[in-house]
């Protein structure tokens, strides 16, 4: 499981931003900031909140666990599968429909 440290700089990096980036988006010196990702000082609930929003994510994902993650992703997947089923069904209508489109320009191209 991920410390919130950890979660901070993986956030970060994501957004490709230095530490001196994130200490200025959160009007923090430099050092304050690192000790956050390195957990030597543990953030307050408005600092949570604050970096989420810097990261426009719900601050429940900040929060959570690795259990809630793997949920949160099995979920994602299910959700995923579905709709490519969705979608599967739609090519395969529409393949239908292209090929009875091919017959009847072939029937009416053998008539004329």
């Amino acid at each position: 499981m991920k410390t919130l440290g950890q979660k901070f700089k993986i956030l970060r990096q994501k957004k490709g931003l230095n530490q001196m980036a994130m200490a200025e988006l959160l009007d923090i010196s430099i050092p304050a900031y690192s000790k956050l990702e390195t957990g030597i000082t543990d953030p307050n609930f408005s600092r949570i909140h604050q970096i989420a929003t810097v990261h426009q994510i719900d601050i429940r994902q900040l929060l959570s666990t690795g259990e809630d993650e793997k949920s949160e992703q099995e979920g994602e997947i299910e959700r995923l599968k579905l709709r490519i089923v969705e979608l599967e069904s739609n090519v395969i209508r529409l393949q239908s429909k292209l090929i009875d489109l091919y017959d009847r320009e072939d029937q009416r191209s053998k008539k004329g």
